[in-house]
């Protein structure tokens, strides 16, 4: 045993004794919940990179909020973090009025996330309605980009107030389609073409994958502004075939000697094609993810923080593919 913490039961969402453990092939967090037992994943393969990240102080995360505005998807994507490709029976859209009752509720910065944001035909008037509310500061949309290949759609996003666009990128293998991946390529020439900022973040199981994502930065960095690189993780839909690691990352960008601490232990910062990038892992250690995660909406409407609601979410959504089952 190395640290001990507090984890999140993947079954009941309930705060559970954890700690981590050293193998051969690498660093375990484990989980033990005294009504569905044990669970375990793998989260480092480099034990110093793990202690240097776990032993540095953070900050907690300024004021940013995730509003799932719906669980529907265009789109089935080889590794869903939001279980949208799922055969559960999702909550209806959430209303206009109630996320206004959101956007009156809180302060600080949005982002509208899904599922697929761009799936609800009423998308313009929510961003307009978030931006009608002085205690919402930046506006951003989390989307696959596949509508946004249509430069009129881009348009009537700048013109609605957005100011910035959160773009799923990733290699074309790990993309349901090189139709998919091309539709991405257009959506950044068309936000670039409509002056919209991107925030572009990639997913990655293999490390080869990496190649065709920094191409893709430095073909569009002029109109990228922030930069994600996520390490696969067991969250979701589908357990990861392959599995590469923070550590991974940096090391295979030569960086490993040039980095800096995170938001959190699980990332670390990084320059790619001269942006800020973060490189960063799903870890489920609630002890030292609470005091700096952002605050997520979850199906009930009710507000917590970000990696906890996305769990709790699963939650609810597995009970109701087992509810169906019986």
């Amino acid at each position: 045993m190395i640290k001990k913490s507090i984890g999140i039961c993947r079954v009941c969402a309930k705060n559970v004794p954890a700690w981590y453990e050293e193998r051969s092939d690498g660093i375990y967090f484990v989980s033990d919940c005294h009504v569905h037992g044990v669970t375990e994943e793998i989260v480092e393969r480099d034990l110093g990179s793990f202690l240097w990240g776990y032993e540095q102080e953070y900050k907690k995360g300024a004021s940013h909020l995730a509003i799932p505005v719906t669980y529907r998807c265009n789109l089935k994507c080889k590794y869903c973090y939001t279980m949208s490709n799922s055969s559960a029976k999702f909550p209806a859209d959430k209303s206009l009025d109630t996320l206004k009752q959101v956007f009156d509720s809180f302060e600080g910065n949005v982002t509208l996330i899904g599922g697929e944001p761009t799936v609800r035909k009423d998308l313009f008037e929510i961003i307009r309605l978030a931006k009608e509310h002085s205690n919402v500061g930046k506006l951003s949309l989390a989307t696959n980009g596949q509508h946004l290949k249509d430069i009129d759609y881009v348009k009537k996003l700048a013109g609605s107030g957005l100011d910035f666009v959160f773009l799923s990128y990733n290699d074309k293998e790990y993309d349901e389609s090189i139709r998919v991946n091309n539709n991405k390529i257009k959506a950044l020439q068309n936000c670039s073409e409509c002056n919209i900022p991107v925030w572009l973040q990639g997913t990655f199981s293999q490390i080869g994958q990496l190649d065709s994502f920094v191409e893709t930065v430095e073909t569009y960095k002029k109109n990228i502004f922030n930069i994600t690189l996520r390490a696969v993780k067991p969250v979701g839909v589908r357990e990861p075939e392959d599995m590469i690691f923070v550590s991974d990352i940096i090391r295979y960008l030569g960086l490993e000697d040039n980095y800096k601490k995170g938001s959190s232990p699980f990332n670390r910062y990084i320059q790619l094609s001269g942006k800020r990038a973060k490189v960063c892992s799903w870890v489920l250690d609630m002890g030292r993810l609470e005091s700096v995660d952002s605050n997520y909406i979850i199906a009930d409407n009710s507000m917590t923080t970000f990696h906890r609601g996305m769990i709790l979410d699963e939650v609810i959504f597995k009970d109701s593919i087992r509810s169906d089952a019986v």
